[in-house]
């Protein structure tokens, strides 16, 4: 008894309307297997996606792994164009099967007959129609995608962080604001990791070091598309801070005579929550000179609009012997909270689980055409990102972060770090410190990775 796999694919709502939904395909199919004698090995279902896609048409390739792991004999679908619209992966496709010795049927154009001459030769006129046919309307989409662009219309429902889509324009959201400050930030320290440690996955921003770079490049924040329109859409930075930050982010800021300073990019204001900026001042005593690294608030003294009222500045060698002070009991306490978590179980895995569960039923319902594609493509979108985002929280749990938090308690820790230079100092707080908070009252609030 052969082993059949259905292969199944719908991309659009109007290929439902025209009766290739997937509960009709699978019911042919299967029918088909039936009345055969065909073993259903599996069905393989792409939904929403496009037949040109084809490395996203993730059941195609599992499909094919399949084959290579000689668990199928032969490929049922209904038509052609549910199988490929392009000659160039039809025959790639083709090779994989013809080494594995697994044939393959088009259910509703029995015309297709690759045993024969005449059957090849059919099929690559038909598969150069169908290719024909895809890269026409292709053609067309793009026309329609530069007419919208010329409107300064948005061409897709995705945005970049800061911005929300209204009417079909960009505009600025709730986040524009913070997206500003990571551009300040970065223009003030020069490092992508400094300003990932504050904005990193917050406020819209991405949690990837590539992605923070590409958010970092984007034109859009200066008004313009990537295709070169100006005025595509409200400017949410400055053109010239804008332009300063891809100096910066061209040169790397790798100079080794750069100033250095312990805690640029950890401390913010805790009164407007804007990052604190870094300068040096000299004092010349008679034959003495002193320098001191101090830190301010952006906001106040740049007199930035709705400004803070923070006009308090802390210098570095204060902040520094304030942290060695404090940091024991500081520890401790948050030892003690960790300790705490550990004991109500992280519930991470068991989220991942049922949100598993939830895609795997709306799938089911997809398929059994009780769900139409819009909805379950938007439900879809959400349940990958939220388990995307529990997936990259991290799993080791509590009681190892409490492990390596009790190394800061050892004696022999500080007498070390007297020995350190300034950048292994630096490097030193920013692989415990995620953000200091520093008030206009002069209280200093510690948060830890």
């Amino acid at each position: 008894m052969k082993r059949a796999a259905l292969y199944i694919r719908v991309s659009s709502d109007k290929q439902v309307k025209e009766g290739d939904s997937i509960p009709a395909q699978r019911e042919a199919l299967r029918k088909y297997a039936k009345e055969h004698n065909f073993l259903i090995a599996g069905e393989y279902i792409d939904d929403g996606i496009s037949g040109t896609k084809y490395s996203q048409r993730d059941e195609l390739q599992r499909m094919l792994s399949d084959v290579e792991a000689r668990k199928i004999d032969i490929i049922l679908f209904t038509k052609l164009d549910r199988y490929f619209r392009s000659v160039r992966h039809y025959t790639a496709t083709q090779a994989i099967l013809d080494k594995y010795g697994v044939g393959w049927t088009a259910i509703w154009e029995p015309i297709y007959d690759t045993t024969t001459p005449q059957g090849r030769l059919i099929l690559n006129q038909m598969m150069s129609i169908a290719q024909f046919e895809a890269e026409n309307t292709g053609q067309r989409i793009r026309q329609v995608q530069a007419y919208k662009l010329s409107q300064k219309e948005v061409i897709s429902g995705q945005t970049t962080a800061g911005y929300k889509i209204v009417n079909k324009h960009l505009v600025p959201d709730e986040n524009a604001e913070h997206v500003k400050e990571a551009f300040e930030m970065y223009s003030a320290c020069g490092s992508i990791n400094q300003v990932m440690r504050v904005y990193s996955g917050k406020y819209g921003m991405p949690s990837s070091k590539p992605a923070f770079k590409r958010m970092l490049s984007s034109p859009f924040y200066k008004g313009e598309h990537p295709t070169g329109i100006t005025d595509f859409c409200p400017a949410i930075v400055p053109p010239d801070l804008w332009d300063d930050v891809q100096r910066k982010l061209k040169i790397n800021i790798k100079s080794n005579n750069r100033q250095v300073y312990l805690f640029s990019g950890l401390i913010c204001c805790a009164e407007c929550g804007r990052h604190f900026g870094a300068n040096t001042r000299r004092r010349q005593r008679g034959n003495c000179l002193t320098i001191s690294h101090n830190y301010r608030c952006v906001a106040y003294w740049q007199k930035i609009p709705k400004t803070c009222d923070n006009s308090k500045i802390i210098t570095e060698s204060v902040l520094e012997r304030y942290l060695i002070e404090h940091i024991r009991p500081m520890v401790q306490d948050l030892i003690l909270q960790y300790e705490i978590e550990e004991k109500a179980r992280d519930r991470t895995a068991d989220r991942i689980a049922a949100a598993e569960r939830k895609l795997s039923r709306l799938k089911d319902l997809y398929i059994n055409d009780l769900l139409d594609m819009e909805t379950y493509k938007a439900d879809r979108a959400a349940l990958l990102t939220e388990i995307e985002d529990l997936q990259g929280r991290a799993t080791e749990g509590r009681t190892k972060a409490a492990d390596s938090l009790r190394g800061l308690l050892s004696p022999d820790l500080w007498t070390l770090y007297a020995d350190f230079t300034k950048e292994e100092k630096r490097r030193f707080w920013r692989g415990i410190i995620s953000r200091i908070e520093f008030g206009k009252d002069r209280s200093i609030n510690v948060i830890f990775l």
